[in-house]
């Protein structure tokens, strides 16, 4: 700032002392042009000349706005119409997100007016025709997407939603790996792919999907893990009932499963009866507790209880003690005790056990095996009668349930029995 005012003040000076020079010096000037004589002294010469070199400059700058007028009010209009295109173009996006079809569709018809190029306004047009159901239109504007690498992704997964709308299982299958193949990192797209390839019996190509989707880093890590399980899962339950060859195939996939998720019950399960089918009841034992310490299960409790299917009652009550001590206060626990102390005919701890039942999740289970603890031990029918209609008011049973459909299910399996999607069954408790 100082620098500036310093250098004002410095031009005036010059400027000042120049004119006074000037003045001080006026001389003549002298000028003859066409019959005509001029006479003047050098400043007001001086200065009429500035004035005209001002006036051709002046007519020079309005002559270059008049040529330019036209071009820039064309690009004016443009700028305007371009503006109003995207604008509309945005409110078409809300639109289609709010689930407005008739304003996502006309807004897209304008957007489509006045920006004049379907690479841009493609995307909001295929959106507005699905929602509006026409699925004719919304198939050509993602055919266009598709040419382009940079909205290929929407395209594939426009023609993916079109073609599980119309249950088209297998076409939908083509578009998502279309869509995978893109290079993507959005996990929706991977989890998707996952989907389509289990409901289609290839769950080997699934576990890829999920390898490849934690190498790209477009799934978190612990849910790489839930979908692997699952898909190793599936594959053991599908090789099992063979021979000795598919028996050890099974249980290196279901090793594999319970490695990638210690937490996942299915697979804990399935290698403990595995194990204990070839005598490995320690490790079987171990297996069960990994998965127990990380979250007590009824299904983990009843495989501790089956893992000897030959021992007398009282030998698995005794077994069963020894595995769950130190467990026994998670209600699962209560609960198998109580059953394997039924089957030993000790009415004091299956008593107790289903009182303690009782205090922490009181279930239809819970009352049903009171009544028959009355039955079995003192054939008191009156306290058969009262505990089995308490059964019939009590909460449901801890259940699977499907996080899609919220269908439930009693047993665990890799597609929900309701809606087929994989991997959506999880332990619901009261």
């Amino acid at each position: 700032m100082i620098r500036r005012i310093a250098l004002f003040v410095l031009f005036t000076a010059v400027l000042v002392g120049l004119c006074v020079w000037l003045a001080d010096r006026p001389g003549t000037v002298t000028v003859h042009w066409q019959g005509w004589r001029v006479d003047t002294t050098v400043p007001v010469a001086l200065l009429g000349l500035a004035a005209f070199v001002g006036l051709i400059l002046f007519a020079q700058r309005l002559a270059g706005y008049l040529l330019r007028f036209p071009s820039r009010w064309l690009a004016h209009r443009r700028m305007v119409r371009q503006r109003k295109g995207y604008l509309a173009l945005t409110d078409g996006l809300a639109a289609v997100a709010g689930g407005d079809a008739e304003a996502a569709r006309k807004l897209a018809k304008k957007a489509e007016t006045l920006l004049d190029d379907p690479k841009v306004t493609g995307l909001l047009a295929a959106q507005a025709a699905g929602l509006a159901g026409d699925d004719s239109s919304a198939r050509d504007h993602f055919q266009t997407l598709l040419a382009r690498p940079e909205t290929a992704l929407s395209g594939c997964q426009g023609m993916m939603a079109l073609a599980l709308k119309q249950k088209d299982q297998a076409q939908a299958l083509e578009w998502a790996r279309r869509a995978w193949a893109t290079g993507t990192k959005v996990g929706m797209v991977a989890e998707t792919l996952y989907d389509l390839q289990a409901r289609s019996d290839q769950w080997a190509e699934a576990e890829l999907t999920v390898i490849e989707a934690l190498r790209r880093k477009a799934m978190p890590k612990s849910r790489a893990a839930s979908l692997r399980a699952v898909a190793l899962t599936e594959r053991a339950l599908r090789v099992q009932p063979g021979g000795d060859g598919t028996r050890h195939e099974a249980m290196d996939l279901v090793m594999a499963a319970h490695r990638a998720d210690p937490a996942f019950v299915p697979a804990a399960v399935l290698a403990a009866r595995l194990l204990a089918g070839t005598g490995k009841l320690r490790r079987a034992n171990a297996i069960l507790a990994a998965t127990w310490t990380r979250g007590p299960h009824p299904d983990l409790a009843s495989a501790w209880r089956e893992l000897a299917p030959d021992e007398a009652p009282l030998v698995r009550f005794s077994r069963l003690q020894k595995v769950l001590k130190g467990r026994s206060a998670a209600p699962e626990a209560h609960l198998v005790l109580a059953r394997a102390a039924l089957d030993a005919q000790l009415w004091g701890q299956a008593r107790g056990h289903l009182e303690a039942m009782l205090k922490a999740r009181p279930t239809r289970s819970v009352f049903l095996l009171l009544a028959s603890l009355e039955r079995e031990e003192r054939n008191d029918s009156k306290a058969v009668a009262h505990w089995t209609e308490q059964a019939n008011q009590a909460l449901a049973d801890d259940h699977w349930q499907c996080v899609a459909c919220k269908g439930q299910a009693h047993d665990w399996s890799a597609l929900c029995p309701h809606c087929g999607h994989s991997a959506t069954l999880e332990w619901t408790w009261q």
